[in-house]
């Protein structure tokens, strides 16, 4: 029996869309969407969300695809302002009460078997209230740790706003009907510091990645876009401008790399954003590190295969797809001691690529791993639990679970 998921969608994602997917939310939403275009006969639903400068809550069907459906929700942006910058304690649900209730008037007109939230955030929480005013089950994909977000970009939120919001996702544990983590380290992170289900109903899926396919990508290019000097060691970097990625010590350890002479060359692929504060810090970053635009799937492709060693020294990352797109392409990797696969590297032979999070340290590390591959047994254990199919038979079985038990 087929059945109708309705989830959070990205407008990246739309056919139309001349903007590449970044995140990695987005990422697993189009890579969900299409197995189950291809693969079955399920519906998918995905909600977007657009904050307006007006006083109105509507709701708009955007695209129309077969057995796909795609609708936005214009809403007062005015509203999570009130929330995010409150002095005081106060109920979310009645500042967005309008549009859960047009939430759940979609959810009710769909009658989806499941809502699924892909990650969590201010809009998911509206999309878990209005589930809970219909009575559909609700799976979420801890795709990040908000309440740690929240913390590390805590200067944007005032202390009762933040409460407010990390109360938010203690909501995601007790109202839904199960709880995905993507590794071991994620789910103890959670249970930990955030909140931690009474009745044992979370499961370890890890990200889908067509491994075979990523390569394909650029090994059959006749000429690669990158043209790197081979008399020095290419180190790149995948991530967005945003403090929880650490650029930071990415640029100390360029400026480090420059006081000790070393023949190296970082290159980073992202998008800083033209009115950062600290205009100095951008002026430094470009002047010492080759910033590269972001780029489709296929340049991806060729980034890794041009480079000799990629970095994610991340202060919190649960799960960052560089990490399969590096084994996909056999150019190591090496992590920051707060990135989601930690656990896996030092099971599986891999500690060497585990950094530290001083330039200092980082350098020396760096000069041992050099030009060096990566354990085989790390490289085997992750193609295996990532396989596409094994992931996404996983979700749609536990889909499917949820939905015949009451809620």
């Amino acid at each position: 029996m087929p059945m109708t998921i309705l989830s959070n969608g990205f407008p990246t994602n739309m056919p139309d869309s001349e903007n590449v997917s970044q995140g990695g939310p987005a990422n697993f939403a189009r890579l969900f969407s299409a197995y189950i275009k291809e693969n079955t006969k399920d519906r998918w639903i995905g909600v977007m969300f657009q904050t307006t400068n007006l006083k109105t809550t509507e709701l708009e069907k955007v695209f129309t695809f077969p057995r796909i459906n795609y609708y936005k929700l214009y809403f007062p942006g005015q509203q999570l302002k009130e929330i995010t910058q409150a002095e005081t304690k106060i109920d979310p649900s009645l500042i967005l009460k309008k549009s859960i209730e047009v939430l759940a008037d979609l959810i009710r007109q769909k009658k989806p078997d499941v809502v699924f939230l892909n990650g969590f955030g201010l809009f998911n929480w509206m999309l878990l209230k209005a589930a809970q005013q219909t009575g559909v089950p609700v799976v979420i994909q801890h795709a990040g740790i908000w309440t740690k977000e929240l913390y590390i970009h805590r200067a944007l939120y005032s202390v009762a706003g933040r409460k407010i919001m990390e109360k938010m996702e203690q909501d995601s544990s007790e109202l839904t009907a199960a709880e995905i983590f993507l590794n071991e380290w994620s789910k103890d992170y959670y249970h930990k510091n955030v909140a931690k289900r009474l009745d044992k109903q979370n499961y370890i899926i890890p990200l889908p990645f067509n491994f075979s396919v990523f390569k394909k990508l650029s090994t059959n290019k006749i000429d690669s876009q990158f043209f790197f000097d081979e008399q020095k060691l290419h180190i790149g970097v995948i991530a967005r401008w945003d403090d929880i990625k650490n650029h930071k010590l990415i640029l100390s350890l360029a400026k480090e790399a420059k006081k000790l002479q070393l023949p190296w060359q970082i290159h980073t692929i992202t998008n800083i954003p033209d009115q950062l504060k600290n205009q100095n810090t951008k002026k430094q970053y470009e002047k010492l590190i080759d910033v590269i635009a972001p780029l489709d799937r296929v340049g991806i492709s060729d980034f890794c295969n041009s480079v000799d060693l990629l970095i994610q020294p991340s202060l919190f990352d649960v799960s960052p797809t560089v990490v399969l797109e590096a084994i996909a392409s056999n150019t190591p990797i090496a992590i920051s001691q707060t990135v989601g696969y930690v656990h896996d590297f030092k099971t599986y032979q891999a500690k060497d690529w585990i950094l530290s999070n001083d330039a200092s340290s980082v350098i020396k590390q760096i000069k041992k791993i050099a030009n060096k591959p990566m354990p085989a047994t790390l490289k085997k254990r992750l193609r295996t639990a990532h396989d596409n199919e094994r992931v996404f038979t996983a979700y749609l079985n536990l889909f499917t679970k949820v939905n015949k038990k009451s809620y």
